[in-house]
């Protein structure tokens, strides 16, 4: 309490308290510095009273006494001014040292706090217009690609340059794949584009979660069986509710078990596990693949982030990078969230979604469209 009255009447944290003490002192210590100048020049001038005015002698006294105790309240206050200039003049690193407890060091710290928000938002925006360069060269060379293959096998068809049927149906089919690429490249920046303009806006509806995701698992094992992986489910049985935007989460766990598929090694598979904790909902989808560095780990949920496929000769198509991304977007606009445990090769995506209810009889059928 001793303590806190001292600091109060020290006037550390306060400008006035300050001021009112340098008044005081300059009043005590020009009455001092009064009485002995006029002592000492008494002894030489004994009518010195008379050639001097007493009055004047303390004034400049007081005063000079005043302005050496406010100087270093003044010096800090030129401190902030510059400060300021240079903020306003670009510098926005500059900033103010915070060498007072008082008002001005409040200021000085406000000052500081807006330079570093104005810093970062300029930064936000120059990253912005990094991503937007970024996205013209990604989305153009992926797009320019399949294109190109599409222009190359209608240019052996149109000439003719085939040699018999056989050839002819080989170019038409891989034209339709080239073609069933672009779009889908086109479809992921479609998608891309729309979870990321903030404008978003999500139809929820309550759906039974382990039967929705047993079904897209069973329209997804033909597509795994051909690249010789087998889907392995360890679903609980507990029916419960979701509030989802269900073509949307759909897609998002479609992308995570197509990236599974796509980096396992074969043969191989693929476990799908859902467990149910409290009120949260745990999907976790396991593959083994080649392994990644820490620095790759970090970089899989960003746009257009690639890695090789685990087997080419499977023909398995290339992606636009932005399927894990995507999947991210949705999940977080659903308020759940995602993450990737890896370790040597064993990858383990994750889902978490709030539970509606856990209770319930009868829960319609999901149909895909």
């Amino acid at each position: 309490m001793i303590n806190k009255i001292w600091s109060i009447l020290k006037g550390k944290r306060s400008i006035r308290i300050q001021m009112l003490w340098a008044f005081i002192l300059s009043v005590f210590l020009s009455s001092i510095a009064h009485h002995i100048i006029l002592s000492i020049l008494g002894r030489f001038v004994p009518d010195i009273y008379n050639q001097i005015s007493s009055f004047m002698l303390f004034m400049v006294l007081f005063i000079s006494f005043f302005f050496a105790l406010t100087n270093p309240i003044l010096r800090y206050f030129r401190v902030i001014t510059d400060g300021l200039q240079s903020i306003a003049g670009g510098d926005l690193k500059n900033r103010i040292p915070l060498s007072r407890q008082d008002e001005l060091g409040n200021v000085a710290h406000n000052i500081n706090h807006m330079a570093e928000q104005l810093q970062q938002q300029m930064e936000k925006e120059r990253q912005n217009e990094l991503s937007k360069m970024e996205l013209i060269t990604y989305v153009s060379h992926d797009l320019r690609t399949p294109l190109t293959s599409i222009i190359g096998y209608l240019d052996l068809l149109k000439t003719p340059k085939y040699q018999n049927e056989a050839e002819q149906a080989r170019f038409i089919n891989n034209a339709y794949n080239k073609t069933q690429q672009l779009k889908k490249l086109i479809d992921d920046l479609f998608e891309y584009t729309r979870l990321t303009d903030g404008d978003v806006k999500l139809s929820f509806q309550e759906v039974d979660y382990h039967k929705l995701l047993k079904q897209i698992i069973s329209e997804f094992e033909p597509v795994a069986n051909e690249q010789q992986i087998t889907i392995v489910q360890d679903i609980s049985p507990i029916p419960f509710l979701v509030s989802i935007d269900i073509e949307k989460m759909v897609r998002a766990i479609d992308n995570l078990l197509t990236n599974a598929l796509k980096f396992s090694l074969r043969p191989g598979e693929v476990k799908v596990q859902l467990t149910v904790q409290q009120d949260e909902v745990i999907l976790s989808v396991e593959n083994v693949g080649k392994s990644i560095s820490l620095e790759q780990e970090q970089q899989l949920f960003e746009r257009f982030y690639q890695m090789e496929p685990s087997r080419k000769e499977h023909n398995t198509p290339a992606g636009s990078g932005l399927g894990l991304s995507i999947a991210k977007h949705i999940v977080e606009l659903h308020g759940g969230r995602i993450w990737l445990e890896h370790h040597k090769g064993h990858y383990k995506f994750c889902i978490m979604l709030h539970v509606v209810n856990q209770k319930l009889s009868s829960v319609d059928n999901y149909t895909q469209e």
